[in-house]
């Protein structure tokens, strides 16, 4: 099975229901997990989406952002997620850019972490989300 593309415009709607479902499940370990901004323009779309999919697992919510993709990585952490970002960016000869956040670092609401993360988009990228 491959890692599927949910529209952008459930993603907070999906990041919501994870942190209720680690709220309901994890009440003595707080469970981490990731966004991640993949700036993908330029590359071949039909190509670069068969090797998302590939890449990720099949847990991974991968989001569909135009040319560019978010990534929701459930149970990783800031470094599991930079390890990911850094491998892929480096197998596309792309400038290495820090675009990750994580839960319950960044944000432990929906709100507060989508904030966060669009800030750190804006930072590295340059790039609005309008999310």
């Amino acid at each position: 099975m491959v890692a599927e593309f949910f529209p952008l415009s459930t993603l907070k709607s999906l990041i919501s229901h994870h942190i209720a479902l680690i709220d309901r499940s994890d009440t003595f370990n707080t469970q981490e997990f990731a966004l991640m901004y993949l700036k993908m323009e330029d590359i071949d779309d039909l190509e670069l989406k068969k090797s998302i999919q590939i890449v990720f697992r099949d847990s991974d919510i991968i989001f569909d952002a135009g040319e560019n993709y978010i990534i929701l990585l459930p149970k990783t952490n800031w470094n599991g997620a930079y390890e990911l970002l850094h491998g892929l960016q480096e197998f596309l000869n792309q400038e290495l850019q820090d675009s990750i956040v994580t839960y319950p670092d960044d944000g432990e609401e929906a709100e507060a972490l989508i904030d966060s993360f669009t800030n750190v988009v804006q930072k590295y990228y340059d790039c609005e989300l309008d999310l």
